[in-house]
């Protein structure tokens, strides 16, 4: 048994944490769910965490502190979940975030009001619930301005070493004004402050580099994104696929991916030599999917399922499908990302196909490394013929699954990334 000490916990600051079921949060959870419970807290907002994540999802056993509700902890917040998170109680604050997801409008007139909320509430949420003193160090999550600015600003006043989690790149994402100005105002300064900048490749830890100059290499660790091998150490069964071929998708799906997933549901429909379907299964809303032109037909089927079961349906498919889109708003997003998926993937004993454009550090990941097939350009008759040889040729597809296990062994193991994160944060 570990014993920590109350001046040994770590401070997490984060927009998004789990139970969310993918992305950032996903991370957090496969990492700190090996770290001792009372080795670290999780700030995080109360109203991010949906109806859907909330009870499919995986809470971690840390203490959880909202700053949105102060009222309520991680027992209550399991609890209110089972009533509804996203009910009608939902804070006026809620809305207005739904309501900005889908109108620049409502970004322009609530952008400021949002986010200079959220970063007060941050604040005053450790002045009323935190001792300060009880805390070594403040682990910042990367997200569109809320918990880095927080975190920053935390830092400079408390004294306490800043760490940064650059999941995605903060300067340069998608952030709709005030984000993108803030982005620019505050990113080389929190980078300056810093103690360590973690990120999750080596695509991204150059992108800083460029960015920043030389003098910033020594404060950049990199992290892969791991993944635990419950779920994923039992055999798999051999791959032979049969009719009716099936490629998987899974995970959240928004403007980063959109594009390209729309492209391979092109290609399935217009693919007559076999009987093919496309495979969905994401928290987003049906609704919501709709609107961004991604709909159910005979052969794409839209479906969700919790953490727990992904691993089994995965194994199950004839295909992995990971996308990165082309012509976003942020290019360099697409550049330096490492989906979380992949991780999954690398594991689930099936071929992978990589869509994602040619500058991309994925598709150079993929390349470099041989465990997938890869479609850099927006190519339907490239994509088709990728989803034939995959199933056709088993000698290839034998090939990049063992190259997938090999990339996982050396890069992605939990336990290698586990000991760098704890070295770093000093546990």
């Amino acid at each position: 048994i570990i014993l920590m000490m109350k001046n040994e916990k770590t401070l997490i600051i984060s927009s998004y944490a789990p139970p969310i079921v993918s992305g950032g949060p996903k991370i957090l959870y496969n990492l700190f769910s090996q770290f001792p419970e009372n080795s670290y807290s999780i700030l995080t907002s109360f109203y991010n965490i949906d109806n859907v994540a909330a009870q499919k999802g995986n809470w971690l056993d840390g203490d959880y502190i909202f700053y949105d509700n102060l009222k309520v902890d991680r027992k209550k917040a399991i609890n209110q979940a089972r009533e509804d998170l996203n009910s009608e109680k939902n804070s006026l604050l809620s809305k207005i975030k739904f309501l900005m997801k889908g109108s620049s409008f409502f970004y322009f007139l609530f952008g400021f009001p949002i986010i200079f909320s959220q970063i007060l509430m941050i604040t005053r949420a450790v002045k009323r619930k935190i001792e300060i003193k009880s805390f070594k160090n403040i682990l910042a999550i990367s997200d569109y301005g809320p918990a880095l600015i927080s975190s920053y600003f935390i830092s400079k006043k408390t004294k306490k070493p800043l760490i940064l989690y650059i999941f995605d790149i903060y300067k340069g994402n998608f952030h709709p004004f005030p984000g993108n100005l803030l982005a620019s105002i505050f990113e080389p300064r929190m980078f300056k402050l810093a103690d360590k900048i973690i990120v999750t490749n080596e695509g991204t830890r150059d992108f800083y580099i460029e960015r920043y100059g030389e003098g910033i290499k020594g404060k950049i660790e990199i992290i892969y994104n791991p993944v635990p091998l419950e779920g994923y150490d039992k055999e798999v069964s051999q791959y032979d696929p049969k009719p009716p071929y099936t490629i998987l998708y899974t995970g959240s799906i928004y403007w980063a991916q959109a594009r390209s997933i729309r492209n391979l549901i092109k290609a399935v429909n217009e693919i007559d030599s076999i009987d093919l379907k496309f495979k969905i299964y994401t928290p987003n809303p049906k609704d919501y999917l709709r609107k961004i032109g991604i709909e159910e037909s005979e052969k794409v089927a839209i479906s969700i399922a919790s953490p727990k079961e992904i691993p089994q349906i995965q194994k199950e498919a004839d295909i992995l499908f990971l996308p990165l889109s082309w012509k976003t708003k942020s290019p360099g997003i697409i550049d330096t990302a490492t989906p979380g998926k992949l991780t999954d993937y690398l594991l689930a004993g099936r071929p992978i196909m990589v869509h994602a454009p040619e500058s991309s550090f994925l598709a150079k990941h993929a390349k470099g490394n041989a465990f997938a097939y890869v479609v850099d350009r927006e190519d339907t008759n490239e994509l088709q013929r990728g989803i034939i040889k995959i199933i056709t040729d088993l000698k290839y597809s034998e090939e990049m699954m063992e190259n997938a296990k090999k990339t996982f062994s050396e890069n992605y193991e939990i336990h290698k990334n586990l000991e760098k994160l704890k070295i770093i944060l000093k546990v």
